[in-house]
């Protein structure tokens, strides 16, 4: 997923940066000088949303992902950041009991809600308005994770069914529509074989109108079903969802499996890896694409601002002196005509207002001669920012910008570079020590696959290339974002083949998914051949005017025999059960046979090489074709 998210060029991360801390503080200095006072004076936070902070301007996007227990939410979440959140729970049963906010740290550490909300520095202080129950079932899970570097994810408690959520001590619903207005992305996970949508499910998809533009529907563990299964379920699916979605619109659905484990029926393969592909890339959007959301949003906002003062001045203005209850009533009855007056005297669209029954409740509630004089010099400067000032912000933000972050992630992985390649994470952090041994300390014997290498057919340098490999590999039935991982590992040589050593390596790295486990962020220098890397230190000592930039005239000229007494067990190519569940692979999930190109080089070669263009997706044969994983 670093690879789709952050590019290699500094230039363009740089350029990224300045632009969108300019807009920003553009917005912020609007916000406080024109629409603040106007929201304050006709308290719009009673009606809509809350005022906005310091800490809301400074936030980093953010990504919700909402949906019934057990459909896989925390780990699509898990899956994302190729490792465990601090807090994290997972379970058959509704595990995740609280809404967690996953940031960027530099180690990890969890803050409770009470004092997450007091930190000026992050964008969650209204959240205080809904109580010390809700702020119990609330955390921030900080972590050192390239992920986070530009954006936030947001890890929702699972849908209960029924009237079962009575028991939750606060407003489900209303604390998801708070998230909802503030989020960049709202996926909403569903179960192949759970469609049925809750009473309470029903309530919160009703709680995301008016941001259908941010929803997107994840269709997941699609590799439990068959082919034919699987075009039933998703009939079944945009049936539920037409019940409950009143919009024309079609929601964009992505298909797949989105966990590390094998694939239960692979006859699917290409479709889930088309899927991973298009979700990854509308993901990797959101970072660089946070500044013109924010414009839009903050358009949207004083536009309703607008239409709420005018609105609230109309209603005053026809109260009369005496009576003003009955005609309170009278007027939030024919609120649906005033509405029309509105719009007509002041040229409003009516598409500007709010919905109807929700004004009329909330106007029931609200006391009227608090509703202050209009200042129409007031509505003069915000028609005059929307006219002039935000036309002159969106000219600062570039038609190819990429996400602001510091660093690249490690090759092939999306765990931290600073994690030792010695260490194989799994979902407990508690990693046998008999498994690092075998796994990452005891050399390769080569001996074991070479049968299943000379089957394939190698060529006349002792070499396999990537088609060859793919279609041996992908017996084993793991995803191929994970196979993709594997093929970074072993392929230490980055030519785009494999030998017989490096073959020997990918099919350990399989061995070791297989059983549960996680890999290494990069290859452990143990496992390279004695004379390759007495060739790279003999190259890094010689001067720059002498060496080629960091070629290697033949790559596949080294003695691949291991020492002796590092035989691997447990070699049968047969596809082994999981014994657990381990933690989910790279997010790089490829494509068939195609390479995606994602802001500025988010997903270059398996080996880091920029991209060709920015925010594109291309499927032309890359020019360092020799160099692409076989998965990509």
């Amino acid at each position: 997923m670093s690879r789709w998210l952050f590019g290699s060029r500094k230039s363009g991360t740089q350029q990224s940066a300045s632009v969108y801390n300019d807009v920003k503080a553009g917005l912020q200095a609007m916000y406080k000088k024109y629409l603040l006072p106007l929201e304050s004076d006709f308290k719009f936070q009673q009606f809509y949303s809350p005022l906005l902070t310091d800490g809301d301007f400074a936030a980093k996007p953010m990504v919700m992902v909402l949906g019934q227990y057990s459909t896989g939410k925390t780990t699509f979440v898990q899956h994302l950041l190729e490792r465990d959140y601090p807090g994290l729970r997972i379970g058959p049963e509704p595990t995740t009991d609280k809404f967690v906010a996953i940031m960027e740290g530099s180690t990890d550490q969890v803050i409770p809600g009470n004092t997450a909300v007091v930190d000026p520095t992050k964008p969650f202080s209204q959240l205080s308005n809904f109580g010390n129950i809700f702020l119990q079932r609330f955390e921030c899970s900080l972590l050192p994770c390239v992920v986070l570097n530009g954006l936030t994810l947001i890890d929702t408690p699972g849908v209960l069914s029924g009237n079962k959520q009575t028991s939750r001590g606060y407003d489900f619903e209303a604390v998801v529509q708070w998230f909802a207005e503030r989020v960049d992305l709202i996926l909403l996970i569903f179960d192949a074989h759970k469609l049925d949508i809750s009473d309470e499910f029903r309530r919160c998809i009703n709680a995301l109108r008016g941001n259908d533009t941010k929803i997107r529907i994840v269709l997941n563990k699609a590799d439990m079903v068959s082919y034919q299964q699987l075009m039933r379920v998703y009939g079944a699916l945009m049936w539920s969802l037409g019940k409950v979605i009143s919009s024309p619109e079609v929601a964009r659905v992505y298909i797949g499996s989105f966990w590390n484990n094998p694939l239960q029926n692979d006859e699917n393969r290409r479709l889930f890896e088309a899927e991973a592909n298009d979700l990854y890339s509308d993901i990797a959007r959101v970072p660089r694409d946070a500044a013109i959301r924010k414009l839009n949003d903050f358009i949207k906002r004083a536009r309703l601002a607008k239409v709420h003062a005018l609105l609230l001045t109309t209603l005053r203005n026809k109260l009369p002196m005496f009576g003003k209850e009955s005609k309170k009533k009278q007027l939030i009855n024919q609120l649906g005509t005033i509405y029309q007056q509105v719009s007509q005297e002041y040229g409003v669209p009516i598409g500007d207002f709010p919905p109807l029954a929700t004004m009329q409740e909330k106007l029931a509630s609200f006391e009227w001669s608090k509703i202050p004089r209009l200042d129409m010099k007031q509505l003069e400067g915000l028609d005059n920012i929307i006219r002039t000032q935000i036309p002159k912000l969106m000219s600062l933000v570039p038609t190819d910008t990429w996400a602001s972050v510091p660093h690249t992630a490690a090759d092939g992985s999306l765990v931290e570079g600073k994690v030792s390649p010695f260490l194989a994470l799994t979902q407990s952090s508690t990693t046998p020590s008999w498994a690092i041994d075998k796994y990452l300390h005891q050399p390769v014997d080569v001996e074991l696959y070479r049968e299943d290498f000379e089957r394939i057919g190698p060529d006349s340098l002792g070499r396999v290339d990537g088609s060859q490999a793919k279609v041996d590999l992908v017996k084993s039935k793991l995803p191929s974002g994970i196979l993709h991982r594997v093929w970074n590992l072993a392929d230490f040589t980055r030519d785009g083949y494999l030998d017989l050593y490096e073959y020997a390596l990918a099919r350990r790295f399989i061995e070791m998914k297989l059983q549960g486990l996680e890999l290494p962020s990069s290859l452990p220098p143990n496992l390279l051949p004695a004379n390759f890397q007495q060739q790279q230190q003999q190259q890094q000592q010689q001067p720059l005017s002498q060496t080629s930039a960091g070629s290697i005239s033949n790559p596949h000229a080294f003695n691949s025999t291991p020492s002796s007494g590092g035989a691997a067990p447990g070699s049968s190519w047969a596809p082994q059960t999981s014994t657990g569940q381990g933690c989910p692979g790279s997010l790089g999930a490829p494509g068939s046979g195609s390479q995606v190109t994602l802001g500025g080089g988010l997903l270059a070669g398996p080996h880091g090489d920029d991209a060709a263009s920015s925010g594109a997706v291309s499927h032309s044969a890359s020019a360092e074709i020799s160099s692409q994983s076989a998965f990509m």
